[in-house]
């Protein structure tokens, strides 16, 4: 419908706008201008306005063209109003204005809207579902019922009273989270993503498992930054998956290794993604505490996916790489060594005590400097030269394209989260999951995990857990679980939802670029990542595993779940050191089962029966050595 020159100034309306709110964040990281109110206010001006912009230049008639702009212009006007009287609403907190009132519900829709556009139709129905609740609540029975509220008090409550859409949860996207998004556009931007996949295939390309070892290791590194299984997937499984296939891999054994080890990523320190900064704020538990806890779990998730892959490898027999496939790791890491400085700079910001948004502002500031000084080794006049500044523009574009898909996502359940408040829902869940658990913990954890599974399937990770840590942690922490151990143990479930049938949306990613069976890749995908159903429940009831306790039983059970989650692997794949028998793949099992059980009795017995079969799949192996070079020396005669 838009002409091409129109389409063409209506983007760099809106890269210039995207670049403009990378900007500002930048500025008011380093010097806060506004209260957190405003602050969060401009951040969802900025992000709406993104928005529909976007849905004005794909607009494809007059009615879509119409619509976009409408909801833009509401868009401004709602979020226009909340800044310019941000004195009076909050000296008059608790009133309302027929202005406010029509302009509360302007920022309602488009809030909701924006969500629908750019995350699915699935959060965006459970926002009005529970608005229509919190409303109408009189007229549900028993459990749900509640006397409601009327509309003059429920719209500012949601949207113009600094609760709802400018809760905590809109306030971590405007402060620390569109850091890290911007540092993970100008990384991209820069050309770290091929640096992270060359840096995979040097290290692990040697290897008979190279291609699905370089996808663990790159997707791990990407995926920390990304903050999205989905996207990950998308970013670099256009590189592995092809080469797994080529190697000999099944295309859906391929998929589905990309799909684990970019989900994963999001558990994967120093950045976690995002909803690792969502924990902090929810929490109030520093978000380095929670990174440093969260490092073990990840390190067995990841050694577990590159066992099963090494081991899938041994037992087909796969070739190895071509030499000339392989990059040299000193070239890689000559030529890209100062991608890793800004996760560096990271990770000695966080172990210092220094804030979240003071870390980001290091890392940005990092790989903008090590950047400028590579690249003028070469040519002095860089810092002056377009490429410089193209590098920042494109940087700060795609971290801000990110950032709105967050933002969209923060302000609706921000609307989401304050109505299981206001209701009560909140508190009958915990109640509920309480009385249904009777005292037996473990079925308020199945019920939890069910839930997180539940709306992981159809709702962004980040959305998933603050729903859920809203709703359930509540009740798993009053029955004397330890708070950082739930909200991790929940974040996890909402993460591996990414890989759970029916919907398992980064499987399904996975499929379609190795052109594989949708469900076989999601079934395979679940079984390699099994680990990640399995560790949250070791470290919710034994927290040593998270550095919640002695060094002695930290050690102790990061041994003990390190060697059953292996065994698990080789039982799972039929492969250690040879190919297991049926038997020796029973015991491996069972001993899985005794060593991921920590306590010292069942410690002592997985370990031997790990041992015993590891000992005589050596023997096999070394049996197997020797018989191939007496065939060759026999040949040779």
């Amino acid at each position: 419908m838009l002409s091409e020159t129109l389409k063409g100034n209506l983007n760099k309306i809106f890269n210039f706008i995207a670049v403009s709110m990378g900007i500002y964040h930048l500025i008011t990281a380093v010097y806060p201008f506004f209260s957190p109110v405003e602050h969060s206010d401009i951040h969802l001006a900025f992000a709406l306005i993104l928005i529909y912009l976007k849905v004005i230049i794909k607009s494809k008639n007059h009615i879509s063209f119409l619509v976009g702009v409408v909801l833009l212009l509401m868009s401004a006007s709602a979020t226009i109003y909340v800044f310019l009287n941000f004195d009076f609403l909050n000296d008059k907190l608790g009133l309302y204005t027929t202005t406010g009132l029509i302009l509360g519900t302007f920022l309602l829709i488009v809030t909701i809207d924006a969500a629908r556009r750019e995350l699915g139709i699935a959060l965006p129905i459970l926002a009005l579902i529970s608005i229509l609740y919190v409303r109408y609540g009189y007229l549900c029975p028993g459990f749900f019922n509640h006397a409601g509220f009327e509309w003059d008090r429920l719209i500012p409550s949601l949207s113009i009273y600094f609760t709802g859409v400018f809760g905590t949860l809109l306030d971590a996207s405007a402060t620390f989270i569109v850091l890290f998004m911007l540092l993970g556009g100008l990384l991209d931007s820069s050309g770290a993503g091929k640096f992270f996949i060359d840096f995979a295939l040097a290290t692990g390309g040697r290897f008979r498992s190279g291609p699905a070892q370089a996808a663990v290791i790159s997707s791990c590194l990407v995926g920390s930054i990304n903050g999205s299984a989905v996207a990950n997937v998308a970013t670099t499984g256009v590189f592995t998956i092809p080469l797994m296939k080529k190697c000999g891999y099944e295309p859906k054994m391929a998929g589905a290794v990309e799909a684990v080890a970019s989900t994963g990523g999001m558990i994967m320190p120093p950045v976690m993604g995002v909803g690792a900064f969502i924990m902090a704020g929810i929490t109030g538990i520093p978000y380095s505490t929670i990174a440093f806890a969260a490092l073990i779990p990840a390190l067995l998730y990841y050694s577990t996916a590159a066992a099963t892959v090494s081991f899938y490898a041994a037992k087909h027999n796969f070739r190895t790489l071509e030499k000339h496939e392989i990059p040299k790791l000193s070239n890689v890491l000559r030529d890209g060594w100062h991608f890793l400085m800004p996760i560096a700079a990271i990770i000695f910001a966080l172990s210092k005590g220094f804030s979240v948004t003071r870390s980001g502002i290091y890392g940005i500031t990092t790989i903008l400097l090590v950047t400028i000084v590579k690249e003028s080794l070469r040519k002095w006049t860089y810092i002056f030269s377009k490429d410089f500044f193209h590098v920042i523009k494109e940087g700060l574009i795609i971290g801000i394209r990110g950032t709105i898909h967050v933002a969209a996502a923060c302000a609706v359940m921000g609307i989401l989260a304050h109505a299981f408040v206001i209701s009560g829902l909140a508190f009958k869940i915990v109640f509920m999951i309480k009385e249904l658990s009777e005292g037996l913990h473990y079925i308020a954890v199945i019920l939890t995990v069910l839930v997180s599974l539940f709306f992981g399937m159809g709702i962004p990770t980040t959305a998933t857990y603050i729903l859920v840590a809203v709703i359930g942690a509540p009740a798993l922490v009053e029955l004397g679980f330890p708070l950082l151990a739930v909200h991790l143990f929940i974040y996890y479930y909402c993460i591996i939802a990414n890989i759970t049938p029916p919907v398992c949306a980064a499987a399904l990613m996975g499929s379609r670029i190795a052109k594989a069976n949708y469900l076989e890749t999601g079934m395979r995908a679940l079984r390699i990542g099994i680990p990640g159903l399995i560790l949250p429940i070791i470290f919710l009831y034994h927290p040593a595993l998270i550095l919640q306790g002695t060094i002695s039983e930290i050690v102790a059970i990061s041994l003990s779940s390190f060697f059953g989650l292996i065994s698990f692997a080789a039982a799972s794949e039929g492969y250690l050191f040879t190919a297991t028998s049926g038997v020796e793949r029973l015991i491996l099992g069972i001993s899985s089962i005794f060593l991921v059980y920590p306590t010292n009795n069942t410690d002592v017995i997985g370990y031997i029966l790990f041992f015993t079969i590891a000992l005589a799949q050596f023997r096999k192996f070394k049996n197997k050595d020797a018989e191939k070079i007496n065939q060759a020396q026999e040949r040779g005669i």
